[in-house]
């Protein structure tokens, strides 16, 4: 059997073969179906009085788990506890989906100790990146 490792694929073609096919299909066999419980998917936005998005966070669950995918707030609105509440929103969303733990990736300079100041503590570190920067895993109970 001879195999070709290629570098041009279309992504659909990718998504549906080797994530969909391969990879979730198998996670799903292994974990006895328990991979996409409760598999939902939260957006939160936060607008100013002008309704312009100045922040947001979303995140997927699975294995009774929140995955913190991303959460920004704009500079000139930073300090006004806007990202602690998008924090707890998505938190007790994740928690009324029968989520137990919640975990997210944050490189150093981004907001490690944000994180901590809200109950996450760090269980993984990459080092070897440039500039002494690091990336960390969080995670928190819910």
């Amino acid at each position: 059997m001879s195999i070709t490792i290629y570098n041009d694929c279309d992504e659909q073609e990718f998504i549906n073969s080797v994530r969909i096919n391969g990879l979730l299909k198998h996670n799903m066999k292994i974990t006895n179906g328990k991979l996409k419980l409760p598999d939902i998917e939260f957006t939160n936005i936060a607008r100013n009085e002008k309704g312009v998005i100045v922040g947001g966070v979303s995140g997927s669950t699975y294995l009774s788990s929140l995955e913190i995918e991303v959460l920004w707030v704009e500079e000139a609105y930073r300090g006004q506890k806007i990202a602690s509440r998008l924090l707890e929103v998505i938190e007790h969303q994740a928690i009324n989906a029968g989520c137990q733990i919640a975990h997210l990736t944050t490189y150093s300079f981004q907001a490690p100790l944000f994180y901590q100041k809200q109950g996450y503590v760090i269980c993984g570190e990459v080092d070897g990146f440039p500039d002494d920067i690091r990336l960390y895993t969080l995670k928190k109970q819910l």
